[in-house]
This record gives C-alpha cells, structure tokens and sequence, in this order.
C-alpha cells in the first residue's frame, strides 16, 4: 500500500512539472524593467520592404542621341536616348550646332514620388520646324524605363528658356516656370507648368515685353504671388516700366494689379494725368499736370505728326503748354478761379503769341472767360474746341499720337476734357 502511494505521489509530481512548462509565467516584481526577448517572427524583414526600388535608365556614356528631324519625331528620339541610360542633361548640348540653342532641359520630381521627371522645353530649327511650333514634353520614370507623360503644344515659338523650378502652392508639388520667344511679334510669354492635384495643367500664363520675375509669398499664406516686370511697350513710344501682380485664388492666378512706374517723359505724366482724369480724381490729374508743367527734368517726347514734320524740336513747347491748359481748365472746373487765374498768367507769359505754344495759353483764357459767365465746363469746351478748328486746325500734330502705349488725342475736340 505504501509503495502505491509513493508511486502515485511521484506521478504527481511529475505531471506538475510537465504542466508548469506550458503554464503562463507570473513576473517578478523586481525585474519588471528587464526587456522581454523579441519573438523571431518580430525579426523577419517586412513585406513593404521587399518590394523593389524604381530605378531609372541611366549611366550609359556610350547612348547616342539621334537629332530629330522634325519637332513629331524628337519624343520618340528623346526616349530612345533616355531609355539607352543617356543622361538627359547632355539633351541640349546635341543642339549648340544651331545657335541659339533651341531645347532646354531640366530634370525634376513634379509628382513627389522620389523618381525625376525629364522637361524638355523648346523647338527645333528653323529648317527641321518651318511651322515654328515649339513643345514643352514631360517624361516620366515607370517600370524601370521612361515614356511621354503629357505634352503641351505652341505655336509661333522660336526658342523657349526654362527660368527655375518653383514651388508656387503651399500644397502641391513644384512647377516649371519658363520664358519662350515668338516667331512673330514682341512679347515674351510667361509659363508655368505642373502637377495640380495629380494632373498636369497650364498652372500660370502671361505675355508682357522685356518681362522679369518676382515670385514671393507676400501675404504668408503659403502659396507665392507672381509679379512680373516688363515694359509697356516694345514698339514706338515711350518705354516704361510696369509692374503686373498675379495671385493664386484657388482654382487659378488672377491678375490683381497693374502698376505703371513714374515716367521719365513729360509725354507720361500727361498720360497719367489722362487716367486719373478717365478715372475721376481731378486732384491726381492736377497733381501730374502739374509735374509735367513745371519739372524741367522731365524728357519731351515727339509725336510722330511731329517727326515726319521735321518739327520735333517743338514737343516740349507744345507739351508744357498744354499741361498749362490742363490744370487751368481743371482748377476752374473745380471752382477755384485764383489759382486757375495765375495758371493763366503764368502760361500767358511764358508762351507770348507766335510762340510754340501759345495756342493753349489763348485757349486756357476763353475758357476761363466762358466759366466767369456762368458757362458749365462742357459748354466752356465747347468754345474752346471752336477756336481751336477755326485758327488752329492742325494743333494735333503736336498733341497726341505719341506712341500704342500712351493718350492719343487724335481729334481737336479731345484737347479741351470736358464734352
């Protein structure tokens, strides 16, 4: 019987050790900081790992560029070339035979996916495009080799120059801004192109003369206002400078302001002073009236009557006499007969009869003689604009036409602003 027991008991015991293997262990208190051991699966490399980095063809010394032979060909021989594992920077040089160079090149990631996107941006020579047509040609890296993204299509383009890369919104990826020449005509076209929530698209398009880029987040909002400077115009006239803002209002940039610089030219300021006239404020008119009448500094500017006449040497007579004219007639609109009155005397004294000139000081005081008889200022006119056709019907010649990008006065009954 005793020998059962023991025999049992032993059974027991064994049973409790083989069990208390596969029980739960209980931690000791006082080795609660001790790492666990890592399970060996937890070591295993994870499966997003094992998927390939993209790469793209490049490296080959040895690949060849074929030249095009027209603008339809040169994605197919840009490929060719990207795909041998050319470098794509080289794609320009194959150009220097035709100066200037004709393609630009930049290569960029546009899509925030790690892999370089290749622009290139131009046209061929004249003699491989006579249609003058230029492109602006995306290729993008996918499944280890290149192929034609999108393609923007120009027409009349001579050459194309890509400025800079640029990060113009806050929330997408950067764009590609670049200048490109016409064929025909005198502006310089401004372009951005990128990726705007996963499509390519025109981000931003403009054409000015002599055109210089500014790009800065002026009011910290994260995207970038364009400004661009140039010249008002590129034909005959006065050359000044402009200043055009563009910013981004959600869906695309807006033009919200065109500022012209302050002139060099008496011809400018009589331009401005037209504006703020056309735009109501009589007090900005008198102050450039003013400016031109008085500034000794300022250029005079021929008209064109003037040139063809061999009579450019009067611009300034003519030009200072009318800014007189002007800021008499307004300081009488505006019913102040005193200044208005040594306005005159002034312009009286300055352009006697048989001066260059003189016809406005006459003018200025029948206008002044019409307003002190109770005249409105469009019947004042009226007068003046009749003195002016009866013994002056070729005033014109020396009062407008300065050029497309100022006033042009081109009827008598335009000199007198009031109808």
């Amino acid at each position: 019987m005793k020998k059962l027991i023991s025999t049992i008991t032993i059974l027991i015991l064994v049973d409790a050790m083989l069990l208390g293997c596969n029980s739960t262990t209980v931690e000791n208190p006082l080795l609660t900081s001790t790492s666990k051991p890592v399970p060996t699966e937890a070591l295993l490399p994870q499966s997003s790992s094992l998927i390939p980095t993209p790469v793209c063809p490049t490296g080959d010394s040895k690949a060849e560029f074929i030249l095009p032979e027209s603008n339809d060909a040169i994605d197919d021989n840009v490929l060719f070339y990207l795909n041998a594992g050319g470098n794509p920077s080289e794609i320009s040089s194959f150009f220097t035979q035709y100066q200037p160079t004709t393609l630009d090149v930049s290569v960029v990631d546009l899509t925030n996916d790690g892999l370089n996107e290749i622009v290139v941006a131009g046209t061929l020579p004249p003699h491989l495009n006579p249609s003058g047509n230029g492109i602006f040609h995306i290729f993008a890296c996918e499944n280890n080799a290149y192929r034609l993204e999108i393609e923007f299509i120009f027409s009349n383009m001579s050459s194309a120059n890509i400025v800079r890369i640029e990060k113009l919104l806050a929330d997408q990826p950067p764009q590609v801004i670049f200048y490109y020449q016409a064929v025909t005509g005198w502006a310089s076209h401004i372009l951005a192109i990128g990726s705007i929530n996963g499509e390519y698209q025109i981000v931003f398009q403009d054409s000015e003369f002599s055109p210089k880029l500014v790009v800065f987040d002026q009011d910290n909002d994260g995207n970038k206002e364009i400004s661009i400077h140039s010249i008002n115009t590129a034909t005959q006239g006065p050359h000044r400078e402009l200043i055009s803002t563009f910013k981004w209002d959600g869906k695309a940039y807006a033009r919200i302001s065109d500022q012209l610089m302050p002139g060099i030219t008496r011809v400018e300021y009589l331009d401005d002073a037209q504006r703020a006239l056309d735009q109501g404020d009589i007090s900005m008119s008198i102050a450039y009236y003013e400016r031109a009448a008085h500034d000794d500094t300022l250029h005079a500017y021929a008209s064109r009557d003037e040139l063809s006449n061999n009579q450019g040497k009067l611009a300034g007579n003519y030009q200072i006499s009318f800014a007189f004219f002007r800021l008499a007639v307004l300081w009488l609109s505006s019913g102040d007969v005193e200044t208005a009155k040594s306005v005159i005397d002034e312009s009286a004294e300055q352009f006697s009869k048989n001066t260059p000139g003189h016809e406005f000081s006459e003018a200025a005081s029948i206008f002044q003689e019409q307003i002190v008889q109770g005249a409105t200022p469009q019947q004042a006119c009226s007068e003046v604009t009749s003195f002016f056709t009866e013994n002056y019907p070729d005033l014109n010649i020396h009062i407008g036409n300065w050029g497309v990008s100022v006033v042009d006065y081109s009827q008598l009954i335009e000199l007198c602003p009031f109808r």
